[in-house]
C-alpha cells in the first residue's frame, strides 16, 4: 500500500496506533521543513536587497519597492472600492426598497413640496380633534422604513402647544408621546346620554353653572341640538350669534344616536389655522380641501344654498375623501386600519341622507352662551373650560 492510501486511511480514522505514529511524526517533520525553508526565503530576500544596495542597484531595488507599493495600493483600494460600494447598495439601494414598502412620510405626492404627512395630520386632527390646531410636520429619515416624526398641536382656546415625538418603524408607530389622537373625544359626554332625562340633567347643571360665572367669563363649551341641523341652518345660526365663535361642528354619520365615530369640521369663525399654504396640486383632486381656498375659487357652485353652507358641506366631502385615498396612512396615523372603512361609510350617509351636523364645539362669553341656549332647541350641554375672560377684546 502507498504512502497516499495510508493519509487517506488516516484522514477516516481507519489507521493503526502505529500507523497514526508514523503519520503524525511525518506532519511535524514537513511541518518542520515547510517552516525552515520560508526563513530562508525571507533570509535571502534581505540579503538579495542588501546585495543590490551594496552594488549601487538602486534602480531595481527602486522598482522592486515601487512594485510592491503598487500591489498594496491596489488592494487597499479595491477594499475601500468595496466598502463603499456595500454602503451604497445598502443604503441607496435596499434602504429605499424597505422605505417603499411601507408608508413613507417623507413621500411628495399629494402635494406639490409639503410632505404628504402634513396633509395626513392636518385632514385627521381636523376631522377628529375639535379646537386643536396642528403645526409643521418635521421628519427625520433614519433608513430601512424608520422614521422619527416631529410636531405639535395647538389648543386653540388656551393656546397651550402639545408636543408630538413618534417613531414609525416599517408601517407602525412604534412610539409616541403626548398625541391627543388617541386621547378620548371632547364630544363622548354629550354625544351617549342614556336617556332623554340624562340630558336634561346634565343641561340644567350646566345652565346654573354658567349663571353663577361672571358674565364676562370666557368659556369653551359643547352643545347638542334637540333636532339635527342643515349647513344651511347651521350658518344661520351662527349669524345670529356673532359674538360667539363657532369652532367645529359634529356631522352626523349614521342614523343613530350610538355611533362609534366622533368627526367634523372647523366651520368658518374657528381659530384653527393651517401651517399648510395654498396647494393647485391637492386643490384639483379636493377642491374644498382647505375651505378659505374653495371660498375663492368655489367648484360646481349651486345657488340654491348660501356661499358659506356650501362650503361646509363641499370641505367635508374633500376630507372624507382625501382620507379614504390615503388608507395607508390613516391605518398607520389613526392606529388601526379599519377606520378608512367608517370614513368610507361616512361619505356615503352623506351622499345619501345629507350632510348635517348633531353639535358644536364654541367658544364665548358665559352671557351670550346663556341666551344662546335659552333661545335655540337645544338638548344637552358640556361644559369643557374657561378663562376670566376673553384674551383678545374686540
Amino acid at each position: 500500500m502507498d504512502y497516499k492510501d495510508l493519509l487517506e486511511r488516516f484522514r477516516e480514522g481507519n489507521v493503526s496506533k502505529e500507523e497514526e505514529e508514523v503519520i503524525r511524526k511525518d506532519i511535524e517533520k514537513a511541518q518542520a521543513i515547510e517552516a525552515f525553508i520560508s526563513e530562508e526565503l525571507e533570509r535571502e530576500l534581505d540579503l538579495s536587497l542588501e546585495v543590490a544596495d551594496s552594488e549601487n542597484h538602486e534602480e531595481e531595488t527602486s522598482k522592486l519597492k515601487k512594485s510592491v507599493n503598487k500591489r498594496l495600493r491596489k488592494v487597499v483600494l479595491s477594499s475601500v472600492l468595496l466598502v463603499v460600494a456595500l454602503y451604497i447598495t445598502i443604503f441607496y439601494g435596499i434602504s429605499p426598497l424597505v422605505d417603499s414598502l411601507y408608508y413613507n412620510p417623507m413621500k411628495t405626492s399629494v402635494g406639490q413640496s409639503d410632505h404628504d404627512i402634513s396633509f395626513d395630520v392636518y385632514a385627521i386632527t381636523e376631522l377628529n380633534k375639535p379646537g386643536l390646531s396642528p403645526s409643521t410636520v418635521y421628519v427625520d429619515q433614519e433608513g430601512f422604513g424608520k422614521y422619527n416624526v416631529m410636531y405639535s398641536y395647538r389648543d386653540v382656546f388656551t393656546d397651550e402647544n402639545y408636543d408630538v415625538n413618534q417613531v414609525l418603524q416599517r408601517g407602525e408607530i412604534e412610539n409616541s408621546y403626548s398625541d391627543p389622537i388617541s386621547q378620548s373625544s371632547m364630544f363622548m359626554g354629550i354625544m351617549y346620554p342614556s336617556n332623554d332625562n340624562d340630558a336634561a340633567v346634565s343641561k340644567e347643571k350646566v345652565m346654573n353653572h354658567l349663571m353663577q360665572l361672571n358674565p364676562i367669563t370666557y368659556v369653551s363649551m359643547s352643545i347638542l341640538f334637540e333636532k339635527d341641523l342643515s349647513m344651511e341652518e347651521l350658518y344661520r345660526l351662527e349669524e345670529s350669534y356673532p359674538e360667539i365663535e363657532f369652532e367645529w361642528a359634529g356631522i352626523r354619520t349614521e342614523s343613530s344616536d350610538q355611533s362609534k365615530e366622533l368627526i367634523g369640521i372647523s366651520l368658518l369663525s374657528s381659530k384653527v389655522s393651517s401651517p399648510l399654504l395654498g396647494d393647485e396640486k391637492i386643490s384639483e383632486k379636493y377642491p374644498a380641501f382647505f375651505m378659505l381656498d374653495w371660498l375663492v375659487h368655489p367648484v360646481n357652485r349651486t345657488e340654491d344654498t348660501s356661499l358659506i353652507a356650501q362650503a361646509y358641506e363641499e370641505h367635508y366631502r374633500s376630507l372624507l375623501q382625501y382620507a379614504i385615498e390615503r388608507k395607508d396612512a390613516i391605518g398607520v396615523m389613526e392606529y388601526r386600519e379599519g377606520k378608512t372603512d367608517f370614513y368610507e361609510a361616512a361619505l356615503d350617509y352623506a351622499d345619501n341622507q345629507g350632510i348635517e351636523t348633531y353639535g358644536v364645539l364654541v367658544y364665548g362669553e358665559a352671557e351670550d352662551l346663556l341666551l344662546l341656549v335659552e333661545d335655540e332647541s337645544v338638548r344637552s350641554l358640556e361644559f369643557n373650560q374657561a378663562s376670566v375672560s376673553r384674551k383678545n377684546i374686540k
